[in-house]
This record gives structure tokens, sequence and C-alpha cells, in this order.
């Protein structure tokens, strides 16, 4: 297996984008090394099976897509009335901003979903990614239990699927006041 982690890096940047603009149906061998402008075979000699390029592929996505550390840490600053629709935006903009991330990570989930064999890899990992954010969030006093943040995490997750798979559908601004609503107190607590 090869170690070089340009290659590596473009290769699995080249396949978010073919997910996102082609679909799973276009993630073969030779058109990610044509899209990673890389000899062809270099994708072979990285993922030796099609479901070690899936996996690997999802976890990059998911990284990508997670918070930015600066501004994490610089949302985290915000007031407390405040804080958790800071961070929840930072969360929504980079959603939007990784567009091809995102759009990959949907069709990933339809692949995993048509695909038993990768269903348990590509649950695993989305549970662990799902279990951190969960933790994250209770740490922070964002959420009380799993009821309170799995409702935020389907709000948000359907409102980014309306967003990206159909643009111009939804309101402008739709997000932003979506989590206002989200993180606000409850009418009979303070703010």
């Amino acid at each position: 297996m090869r170690q070089n982690p340009a290659r590596r890096a473009a290769l699995l940047d080249a396949a978010v984008t073919l997910l996102a603009e082609r679909g799973s149906a276009a993630l073969s061998y030779r058109n990610l090394d044509e899209a990673a402008a890389l000899p062809v075979g270099t994708a072979a000699n990285y993922f030796r099976t099609r479901a070690d390029l899936l996996l690997e592929v999802t976890r990059h996505v998911l990284n990508r897509l997670g918070p930015d550390p600066q501004t994490l840490a610089a949302a985290l600053k915000h007031p407390q009335p405040t804080r958790h629709a800071a961070v929840l935006q930072h969360l929504l903009d980079r959603m939007q901003r990784e567009r091809d991330a995102t759009l990959a990570l949907l069709e990933l989930r339809l692949l995993a979903r048509r695909h038993p064999d990768l269903q348990d890899a590509f649950r695993t990992t989305v549970q662990d990614n799902l279990t951190l954010s969960r933790q994250f969030s209770e740490t922070h006093g964002f959420t009380q239990g799993d009821d309170e943040f799995l409702m935020g995490y389907l709000l948000l997750s359907g409102f980014v699927f309306e967003e990206l798979t159909l643009p111009g559908l939804l309101p402008p601004h739709l997000g932003t006041r979506l989590l206002r609503t989200l993180t606000a107190p409850p009418a009979n607590q303070p703010g």
C-alpha cells in the first residue's frame, strides 16, 4: 500500500468531486486517476478494494465537514444565549461551503444502503461521528439528552438536503432562522 500523503489526499479529494458531480457509478480507479491528474494505476496502489476506497472517502468527507477548530473556538466565546446558534451556524456554513463533500456524503449514504457489505462499516463510521457530536453538544450544555440532540441533527440534515439538492427552493436565510428557532430557550425559560 502506497504512503505518499499528498497523492492520497489528491485521490480522496478527486473521489469527493466525482461522487458529488457524477455519482458513485463514476467512482472507478481509472476515473479517479484521471480526476486526480495522476498516472493510470495510482488509485489501485492506494486502495486495494472499492470498499477500502469508499470507507476512506467517508472518513475524508466527515473530516472535511467537521468544524474548523479556530472558528469553533470563536463561536464558543459567544455569550451563552447565542453560543449554540453560533456553533450550529458555523457547521451549517461549512456544509454549504463544502458543497461537494456534503453531496458526496449523501451519495455514500445511498451507496451503503444498496450494498449491505458496506453498510456496517459506513454505519460505524457515521455513528462514531454522531457520538462525538452528541458528546460535544452535551458537554457544552447545548442539548438535554438524545432526543433533543437527534431532533436538531435531523432538522439540520433535512434542511441541508433540500438546500443542496434543489438550490433556491427554500427562502433565502431560512437556515439562519431555523437555527435561531432551534436554539431559542423555551418560552417559559429566560434567555
